[in-house]
């Protein structure tokens, strides 16, 4: 007994260290943690978990394998409701990748129900704020802006993550963006510099920055906008972060009548689509604001 309780103690272990891999963005490191622990798990209910976990850090490096082939079978068995709602936010992280939105969003939708029936709030926090993503890409704002809203609503901690403060802090972002994009611009960036508090990480405060930059143009702030959009471009290395920022700070430059920025910026944009040879021309003829998705 106490040598199965002592080798049930070390996979655990394993995979408790496979996770804290994960957070540390050493993706390797978790599979290869996760591998050990599968070697010694013999429990069905431990394997099933493990084999999420992997599938999960694989999906993350966008490498397939049998793990990941396992997680719609796992969401098909039902034999344990956690284990569903993380094989289904796998699921829906997979397809969102690979832009298969309807994929992504039948997977994020099955996540909060098996959250709703098993009672766990936190649980469908994080998958809210998945699916208004989902929902912001396929152009469905106001569904984007209802997850975003319940996302909001659920202030109960997480005892595994510590994510409150982080999961707060997106949502109100993803609102705020919504808000602007309905029509709403002041309750917007209210709710933009709300999340500027909560935020930290680079990525994720250039995101806020860019659409900062969108809103302060759309009520023809030009100074501010101007500032978040270069603030964005300060700290981004992420491509549609960069690209967006660009555009914004062309049409900044451009109905400010500063003809040498607006060059600049559309310049810059142009680079991300060398197959579209006249896109200057267009962008200096047409404001393409009602038409452009920041989130895509």
């Amino acid at each position: 007994m106490t040598a199965m309780l002592d080798r049930l103690e070390r996979i655990e272990e394993l995979r408790q260290a496979g996770l804290a891999k994960v957070r540390e963005n050493d993706v390797e490191g978790a599979i290869a943690l996760y591998d050990a622990a599968l070697a010694m798990a013999e429990d069905g209910d431990a394997r099933e978990l493990i084999t999420i976990n992997k599938a999960n850090a694989m999906i993350m490096i966008e490498r397939g394998g049998p793990e990941v082939s396992e997680l719609p079978r796992i969401v098909m068995r039902r034999r344990n409701a956690r284990h569903v709602y993380l094989a289904a936010y796998a699921l829906q992280y997979k397809h969102r990748l690979e832009n298969d939105l309807k994929r992504a969003i039948f997977y994020a939708e099955l996540a909060v129900r098996t959250a709703e029936e098993a009672g766990e709030p936190v649980w469908r926090r994080v998958v809210l704020y998945e699916l208004g993503n989902s929902y912001l890409s396929d152009s469905k704002i106001e569904r984007a802006a209802e997850c975003f809203e319940g996302a909001l609503t659920i202030t109960d901690e997480s005892a595994a993550n510590r994510d409150r403060a982080l999961a707060h802090g997106l949502a109100l972002d993803g609102l705020g963006y919504c808000k602007m994009v309905m029509g709403e611009v002041q309750e917007g960036l209210d709710l933009l510099h709300e999340s500027l508090n909560i935020l930290q990480d680079p990525m994720s405060r250039a995101e806020v920055y860019v659409d900062l930059c969108y809103g302060y143009l759309e009520l023809s702030d030009f100074a501010n906008a101007q500032r978040y959009g270069e603030a964005a471009l300060e700290i981004s290395d992420d491509k549609r972060q960069i690209r967006n920022a660009h555009y914004l700070l062309g049409e900044v430059a451009h109905t400010a009548g500063d003809e040498e920025k607006t060059e600049y910026h559309f310049s810059e944009l142009a680079r991300f689509y060398p197959e579209f040879k006249n896109l200057k021309s267009v962008l200096y003829a047409i404001d393409l604001r009602a038409m452009v998705n920041l989130k895509l």
